[in-house]
């Protein structure tokens, strides 16, 4: 169950990068970022909306747009008519290509979703301090069962490991929706995941 919990979040989140640029202009995702950006201000305050933007803006100054056509690999002859035609229609059908509103929806796509991995960093420490809580209560449940010989269940390992995947797979497609989302949805979806592994740690067991 838990490898067909896994495929299928592989096949969505391929599903979804590949189709909704067709689907969607670019135009709606950049309206997306800056609805979840004036929510962000409202919810976190303006300076943590300002520290996410700015750690965007640096993601993407790192990267590539895929819209940006290569650099013509064609070298161009002194002399050579031919070889300047060529030249031209090379990088005249590499612009088209690169140019189309898919590629542009592509990059607009990307940047909502470095957005949204930015504002994510600013949750990692608390993300942190619950996954220790976490780890330490399902260590002692685990624990006390032991001392007090009371069976490891196998159905809630199994059960919480797949509703652990599928719920940092709804995470995951989420980020590339192009639907506002609320500071919180993100929040309490990876909190909840963290429970959900910590019953599964408290019922792991070994096959011997």
């Amino acid at each position: 169950m838990i490898r067909y919990v896994w495929i299928t979040a592989m096949l969505a989140i391929l599903c979804i990068v590949l189709y909704i640029p067709s689907a969607v202009p670019a135009e709606r995702f950049l309206e997306v970022l800056r609805a979840e950006h004036a929510m962000n201000e409202h919810v976190w305050g303006k300076a943590t909306a300002q520290r996410v933007l700015s750690r965007m803006l640096d993601m993407q100054q790192a990267g590539k747009q895929l819209s940006d056509p290569p650099a013509p690999a064609v070298q161009v002859a002194q002399n050579g008519a031919v070889d300047a035609a060529m030249a031209h229609q090379v990088s005249q059908m590499s612009a088209r290509l690169f140019g189309n509103p898919y590629f542009r929806s592509i990059d607009s796509l990307f940047v909502l979703v470095t957005y949204r991995l930015s504002a994510l960093v600013e949750l990692l420490p608390l993300l942190s301090i619950f996954c220790l809580v976490a780890a330490v209560d399902g260590l002692v449940v685990r624990l006390v069962r032991a001392r007090e010989f009371v069976p490891h269940s196998a159905e809630m390992f199994g059960g919480s490991v797949a509703g652990a995947i599928a719920l940092g797979s709804a995470v995951v497609v989420a980020c590339f929706l192009p639907l506002q989302m609320h500071p919180m949805f993100v929040t309490l979806c990876l909190l909840v995941m963290l429970f959900v592994l910590s019953r599964a740690l408290a019922n792991y067991h070994v096959i011997r």
